[in-house]
């Protein structure tokens, strides 16, 4: 990913919606405050030894990154955090964000439509996958499902795939394939996303993490059936 044409990060994903994912990128860790602040995202799937597999990204103008990049950070599809130093920093520049109204029917819809349209999942067993729902007061609801071999590929992927398409990040509710780790919760944070399920466990920390940030936060959504763990569901 080059951003103003400079180096920000290497991914290691799974091929396809690489705009999308490098717009998730910059929002799930904070990169930009908005969508808005991305004027151009542009792909290189086939050009010159040097360019091609890039992201070339140009900001609005007006618009900066919110910190200086430094050296470019390879990204690996089961990249973590590891250590205490790592988990601070991380929470550091989280706030608070507004509690979520989630209905039970949306999320177990949710869950299904994830499950409906997990391809690569069905053909390799070996993928991840984020689905984001959108339900406006005034239009049509909206599901956007994204996979690829790294989780958090798969949420970069999601959350790009609807801030494409200028949808408030501050409304739709995340379902996660897998475990919910402190990092995924993190980047949904950072995302603006105050309502994430998962059809795993949650970690300690995240749960520690979205009871602190007031989120919402589900685990082993199973058919009709899910634990709260943060947050409560709409009357």
């Amino acid at each position: 990913m080059v951003v103003e044409g400079h180096p920000l990060a290497y991914l290691m994903c799974t091929p396809g919606h690489e705009r999308e994912l490098a717009l998730g990128y910059l929002l799930t860790e904070a990169w930009v405050a908005r969508a808005e602040d991305v004027g151009l995202l542009h792909f290189c799937p086939r050009a010159s030894d040097e360019q091609t597999g890039q992201v070339h990204v140009r900001l609005v103008t007006g618009a900066s990154l919110r910190r200086q990049p430094g050296v470019a950070r390879h990204v690996y599809s089961s990249c973590s955090l590891c250590g205490a130093e790592a988990i601070a920093a991380v929470a550091d520049d989280l706030q608070p964000l507004a509690r979520p109204q989630v209905d039970a029917a949306a999320l177990v819809r949710l869950g299904r439509e994830l499950s409906a349209q997990q391809r690569l999942f069905r053909l390799t067993g070996g993928t991840h996958a984020a689905a984001l729902l959108h339900r406006p007061a005034d239009g049509e609801t909206c599901v956007f499902v994204r996979e690829d071999i790294g989780r958090h590929n798969a949420l970069d992927k999601a959350v790009g795939a609807a801030a494409c398409r200028g949808v408030a990040l501050s409304q739709p509710l995340l379902l996660l394939s897998g475990r919910l780790s402190f990092e995924m919760v993190a980047k949904a944070a950072r995302a603006g996303i105050a309502a994430v399920a998962g059809v795993s466990a949650p970690t300690a920390l995240s749960v520690a993490l979205a009871r602190r940030l007031g989120m919402f936060l589900a685990g082993f959504l199973r058919g009709e059936t899910f634990t709260v763990y943060a947050g409560q569901l709409a009357c």
